[in-house]
């Protein structure tokens, strides 16, 4: 999918592509979060993890943010299964917010960012990334958890840390008995 969407923005401009083992899809974006704080909200990304069985998606397409004439984010979209990514999300947003966490006031768009702008762009440009990117399909992708990152954003680009991983559809006293078992 990389090549393919870098092969899309061919041409001059100051863009900073994410790189193949950092793309994902938001579903909550936290900001900074106290350490006291991540028991709370593991508690609820694993109760929101237990209840979704994995799935696989399919991304294609694409777009920028927050519009073709001066993009600041260039991603892929996501055509399958819409649904359940948007079902997943809503979860996640009523259970952190019932563990104190605010809701996200702008509408869910289920992406992948693969690339932000760090400066101007020649005209055009993002017509003809979107151009580009229509009709394009970028395979399948299983998804069999929610991962909770912690990013970093040096200049030379994002830094992402595992803080912690959910499986879909394992409950966490299943999960302690598999840990048990497998000791």
């Amino acid at each position: 999918m990389a090549d393919a969407v870098r092969a899309a923005g061919e041409g001059p401009g100051p863009v900073s592509w994410v790189a193949k083992g950092n793309l994902h899809i938001t579903l909550k974006f936290l900001g900074e979060i106290r350490p006291e704080r991540i028991p709370a909200l593991g508690e609820a990304l694993a109760g929101v993890a237990a209840g979704c069985p994995p799935f696989s998606l399919v991304a294609f397409g694409g777009g920028t943010f927050p519009g073709t004439r001066n993009p600041r984010v260039l991603w892929a979209g996501i055509r399958e299964p819409l649904e359940l990514v948007g079902k997943l999300q809503q979860n996640i947003e009523s259970a952190l917010s019932g563990a104190g966490f605010p809701r996200e006031d702008r509408p869910f768009h289920p992406h992948i960012t693969v690339g932000r702008v760090r400066g101007t762009l020649p005209p055009a440009w993002g017509d003809r990334f979107v151009q580009g990117l229509a009709g394009r399909g970028f395979g399948i992708v299983p998804v069999s958890s929610i991962v909770l990152f912690e990013s970093r954003l040096p200049p030379g680009g994002a830094i992402y840390s595992v803080v912690r991983e959910f499986p879909l559809g394992i409950t966490p006293r299943r999960r302690e008995i598999e840990e048990e078992t497998s000791r």
